[in-house]
């Protein structure tokens, strides 16, 4: 009669020592990757190397490709497996800057802080001219109606002046616990989101909005643009019209320049004076799509029933020009594989396959992810493919260098447990907070689109909005060490989370 609760008693207590075993292996891993992540680092002078000698990285171009060579040789040497790249784009066309300078020389001489936009094409030489402002340039006729036959020689001052940003504000921002308790707080309700080809279709229209408009100044003789926006002293802000593909216009020599110097040509003219700029620029064209290439690596599953599911993680790997791409999105891929690095040399052999993508032409409209979305799940008017339901999660890293405090779950509500586990284990790397909300305009948007649970990372702002994203200052300077190694143990204890998962996170309820 005391066989069945011994019985009881025997499988009740073998319960709890597995699952005691279970937590106290857990634990144990987390102390490893703590270990390794802060205490072995080679994140810093990854991300040195990585900004300092291979420099701008944009798409297309020839420092694209040989940034990758080196990064893939960085995950060889990790010991990360099966690495490779994927072409992403056949007709994106390289451009690289060769030498430029713009100076006004008359009333009298000052050096404008200026910088070129991509794929600008070369004056003819070092050309003199008379500035002309143009302030509205939406309204084409009513350009051609006061400006056509008076711009032959001319350097064109574009857009009204810009607006003074104030010397006190604050450049360098960390969430405080009152913005994490407002993100934690959002109603699902509230959660935007442009359907991938609706968003995709914008931005295609968006980057030849200026076209029309920059081929009449051509055909009228001007000899450059000069451009600004707000910012604060002494930073410029050299993105916008982007023509990238093969056949597509090469405008005339454009530059951004400080709004400072904006304003100081903007009221001489206003006074009736006339300034004259003397500038060059050199650059080239070509068109090489063995430079358009995704890079690839794994770390492979050894479990016989998870190793056919995949963790995915990602973050884009081109920049802009003027700066080296040390915040966007340097630090970010170099963590990626410096998480890796941090399992691999824990010994950690993971249950699902874990794979690394680092994306190219992302500026461009996702192009490097797109492309792989539709090459591994699907064109985007059928349903996603099987293949696209043995992705667990894809897990996003790109808003800068900051320190990450939790994570955007893309409306998925159904995640926020899982998450939630994950993060409370680690309350003394990071606050954890699960927002419902979405952050927009970066690649777990291609991922989402497909269904597959998709997140980006929350992070401290930092200077990224204020002085680093997309400007002539996204320098190493810029990338906190302290943040860097954190990152990439929140993303290692993430990723080896997940891997370990007896379950898929949940996807989000189909409409």
């Amino acid at each position: 009669m005391t066989i069945k609760p011994t019985l009881i008693f025997v499988f009740l207590l073998s319960f709890f020592l597995s699952g005691f075993s279970q937590s106290i292996s857990k634990q144990a891993m987390l102390e490893k990757i703590k270990n390794e992540g802060f205490n072995n680092s080679q994140a810093m002078s990854m991300i040195s190397e990585l900004s300092d000698v291979y420099g701008q990285r944009l798409t297309g171009s020839n420092e694209y490709l040989e940034a990758a060579k080196w990064m893939s040789q960085q995950m060889i040497s990790v010991g990360l497996e099966n690495v490779h790249f994927e072409s992403y784009c056949n007709d994106c066309r390289g451009w690289s800057m060769e030498s430029f300078n713009v100076e006004m020389v008359s009333p009298n001489f000052m050096h404008i802080s200026a910088y070129p936009l991509s794929m600008s094409k070369s004056t003819n030489g070092i050309v003199t001219g008379d500035v002309v402002h143009i302030k509205k340039y939406s309204q084409l006729d009513s350009v051609k109606l006061k400006f056509s036959g008076k711009l032959k020689g001319k350097i064109i001052l574009l857009g009204k002046v810009p607006r003074k940003k104030s010397l006190t504000d604050t450049l360098f921002e960390r969430y405080s616990k009152a913005d994490l308790d407002k993100m934690a707080s959002q109603d699902s309700a509230k959660v935007k989101q442009t359907p991938l080809p609706e968003l995709l279709k914008s931005w295609e229209t968006d980057d030849i909005k200026e076209e029309a408009f920059l081929k009449f100044l051509e055909e009228e003789g001007a000899l450059a643009v000069l451009k600004s926006r707000s910012m604060y002293l002494g930073v410029l802000h050299p993105d916008g019209t982007y023509y990238y593909k093969d056949g597509q216009l090469k405008p005339l020599a454009y530059f951004a320049i400080m709004p400072e110097h904006f304003g100081r040509l903007a009221r001489m003219i206003a006074m009736n004076v006339t300034p004259k700029v003397r500038l060059n620029l050199e650059t080239t064209f070509y068109s090489k799509p063995e430079n358009n290439v995704n890079i690839i690596a794994e770390l492979t599953g050894t479990d016989k029933k998870l190793k056919s599911e995949t963790v995915l993680v990602g973050a884009h790997f081109d920049s802009w020009h003027s700066g080296t791409g040390a915040t966007d999105n340097g630090a970010s891929s170099i963590v990626l594989v410096e998480a890796l690095r941090i399992l691999k040399s824990v010994g950690y052999q993971p249950k699902r396959t874990i794979k690394l993508g680092l994306w190219g032409g992302e500026e461009q409209a996702f192009l490097g992810s797109v492309s792989y979305g539709k090459t591994h799940f699907g064109e985007h008017d059928k349903k996603p493919n099987k293949e696209s339901t043995k992705i667990t999660a894809y897990l996003n890293l790109d808003n800068g260098a900051g320190a990450i405090r939790g994570l955007f779950l893309q409306n998925n509500a159904l995640a926020k447990p899982v998450f939630k586990e994950i993060f409370s284990a680690i309350p003394d790397v990071t606050d954890g907070v699960l927002t419902i909300e979405n952050t927009l305009s970066t690649d777990h948007e291609t991922f989402d689109f497909y269904n597959i649970p998709s997140f980006q990372f929350i992070q401290d702002p930092l200077e990224y909005d204020t002085v680093t994203h997309h400007t002539q200052l996204d320098l190493f300077e810029f990338v906190p060490e302290q943040d860097v190694k954190k990152n990439a143990v929140i993303l290692a204890w993430t990723i080896y989370s997940l891997s370990e998962n007896k379950e898929q996170v949940p996807r989000k309820p189909l409409n």
